[in-house]
């Protein structure tokens, strides 16, 4: 979660506003896109309005390990993952 001020993206249902982590610099628009989309579906999954992670997440979600990615490294994924 983010200040708002800094916030590179704010959920679009409840208003949480996140900063954004690139693993490369193109593509910006689209990935802002993207995480909209991701937040919008927390809530159309999840129970209630405390429906996003706690701790930084991927989008897309990783499952792989954290050693493959940089994008996960820097989402917070364990670094023995």
């Amino acid at each position: 979660m983010a200040n708002q001020d800094f916030a590179d993206v704010t959920c679009k249902v409840c208003g949480e506003a996140y900063k954004l982590y690139f693993e490369r610099p193109s593509g910006r628009e689209d990935a802002i896109a993207r995480v909209s989309q991701t937040l919008v579906e927390h809530h159309e999954t999840g129970d209630g309005m405390n429906v996003h992670p706690l701790k930084p997440f991927n989008v897309p979600a990783w499952s792989g390990k954290a050693q493959y990615s940089g994008a996960a490294l820097l989402g917070g994924a364990p670094s023995w993952a």
